[in-house]
């Protein structure tokens, strides 16, 4: 007990599953997708019309266009994720944004104004072969999704083992490693089957620490929303650019990232240093160092 306690009370730790199986995709695309029935894709196709019939009709004749444009990117990223049930519709998700769109604008820590007025971003969106308004309404839409993900991700130190012990039941070979801070002196624990011990006897005993909320330190949440909003923009964006396969991002790519991060107010500076190519270092880092991180919203992708 005291061992537990002093482990889980008084130090700052990390348990890290080096296979990220926390990080399961919730979005996997449906032909990635094992154990689903094969879908019917003119049917699906067939859906989204019927939707988009029940939505733009809503609307007067001569605005229905524009409306349609917004939202286009919107669309294409959710048809690529068509898994539903009976209470979850990803194909709906773009027109429920625009019903509540006014709403969303106002959470986006900048203005539409703003990001039509930023010389540098639309540069980049041009050099892409984008639109800028479906991209705007891109970000803001993804923007949301981020940010509720994030506030979930902050949870109680017992939910979070009894997360963990679950996904090892799953997947019994998966490694674990245990780093524990005590003062300036770092302790590393590789020894899974003494880490899942410890969490078990953590969890068998009824102690405070358990009901402690827990969240990842600052820096670290904001880097992963700062990687989840642009690898999400830069492969879902249907950008018109000749890429040698060598290639993983053109310049044009990491200044639209960096500009989009800017706006955001996860990157600050001067933008004609922090959103060029002289801060292309900070782009590459970026992805460098979630290379192995997969995607995902957990509980509740869209709405």
């Amino acid at each position: 007990m005291g061992l537990i306690s002093y482990f889980c009370d008084k130090l700052q730790k990390t348990v890290t599953m080096t296979n990220h199986l926390f990080l399961e995709y919730f979005n996997t695309p449906i032909k990635e997708q094992e154990g689903i029935v094969p879908i019917d894709w003119k049917m699906l196709s067939d859906m989204e019309m019927h939707f988009e019939a029940n939505f733009i009709n809503e609307y007067p004749q001569d605005s229905r266009k524009t409306i349609l444009d917004k939202i286009e990117y919107i669309r294409i990223y959710c048809r690529k994720f068509p898994f539903f049930d009976e209470e979850y519709q990803p194909l709906q998700a773009p027109f429920k944004y625009y019903y509540t769109r006014d709403s969303q604008l106002k959470e986006l820590p900048f203005t539409e104004d703003e990001f039509n007025n930023f010389s540098l971003i639309q540069e980049a969106i041009s050099k892409l072969g984008l639109q800028p308004q479906p991209t705007f309404e891109f970000i803001a839409f993804l923007f949301r999704i981020i940010k509720s993900w994030s506030e979930k991700q902050i949870t109680t130190c017992g939910a979070k083992v009894n997360t963990i012990l679950s996904l090892l039941k799953e997947d019994p070979e998966v490694k674990l490693s245990m780093n524990i801070k005590v003062n300036s002196k770092n302790i590393e624990f590789n020894n899974s089957a003494f880490i899942q011990s410890l969490l078990e006897f953590y969890m068998s005993n009824n102690l405070i620490s358990q009901g402690l909320l827990e969240r990842d330190p600052k820096r670290i949440r904001e880097r992963t929303i700062q990687y989840l909003l642009v690898k999400t923009l830069l492969d879902n964006l249907p950008t018109k650019i000749d890429k040698p396969a060598e290639v993983k991002f053109i310049q044009a790519e990491r200044d639209f990232a960096l500009c989009t991060l800017y706006l955001c107010k996860l990157l600050l500076g001067d933008p004609t240093i922090v959103c060029t190519n002289n801060n292309n270092v900070t782009f590459d880092k970026l992805m460098r160092d979630f290379v192995d991180f997969k995607i995902t919203f957990q509980d509740g992708l869209m709405f």
